[in-house]
């Protein structure tokens, strides 16, 4: 009997043993648990918001494309409006009436930094005017700004359709329209690649 006693206490402390095992390996099983799916929605909430991220960037890239073919577009429109003022401008400058021309000519040369004692190059088809005395008036103007108002008139003729050439000791002046012409094109450029570019040509 009493054998017995012991046997049957030995088997209850067995089975409360393995029962208070079983519930500590559950409740560890049940925290193990909750920290694997707070890590995965922790996972999961990363992945959703870099996955946001992406799509704004995404979309602000297409955005940044759309705007540059808008401003290539626009370039492209306002090239050819350039284009055509300057091929208008050339053409008004090889048709200027006689007087108008020869105000232009007088204001170049009067503007430019010669001393006076420069020799002038002319096209051939401009040289009968500066030989029937509007190189003297050219003289005169330069006397009365204070300079030697000697220009000489070159043989050869200037290898370009309008303007003037004056070479001097130390420098030379290309005034030539078409040099004038591209000085003021490339100051028009600028304003165009602004359009395409922004603040990033300034």
């Amino acid at each position: 009997m009493a054998g017995n006693k012991i046997i049957a206490k030995i088997e209850e402390e067995a089975r409360q043993d393995a029962a208070a095992i079983k519930a500590s390996a559950q409740k560890k099983a049940e925290a193990e648990a909750a920290r694997t799916v707070a890590k995965a929605k922790a996972s999961a909430e990363e992945i959703l918001q870099k996955s946001r991220a992406d799509a704004e960037e995404a979309a602000g890239r297409l955005t940044l494309v759309a705007e540059l073919q808008n401003r290539k577009a626009s370039l492209a429109s306002r090239r050819e409006v350039v284009q055509e003022a300057f091929d208008k401008a050339a053409e008004a400058l090889a048709h200027l009436p006689k007087e108008q021309w020869e105000k232009l000519i007088l204001h170049m040369i009067t503007t430019s930094d010669v001393t006076g004692h420069e020799v002038l190059y002319v096209p051939a088809k401009d040289r009968g005017i500066y030989e029937k005395g509007f190189l003297d008036t050219i003289n005169k103007a330069l006397k009365a700004q204070g300079k030697a108002g000697k220009l000489t008139l070159a043989r050869e003729a200037a290898p370009i359709d309008g303007g003037v050439i004056l070479q001097g000791e130390d420098c030379d002046y290309d005034g030539s329209f078409a040099t004038l012409l591209e000085d003021v094109r490339s100051e028009e450029e600028y304003r165009v690649a602004e359009i395409l570019f922004g603040a990033e040509v300034k």
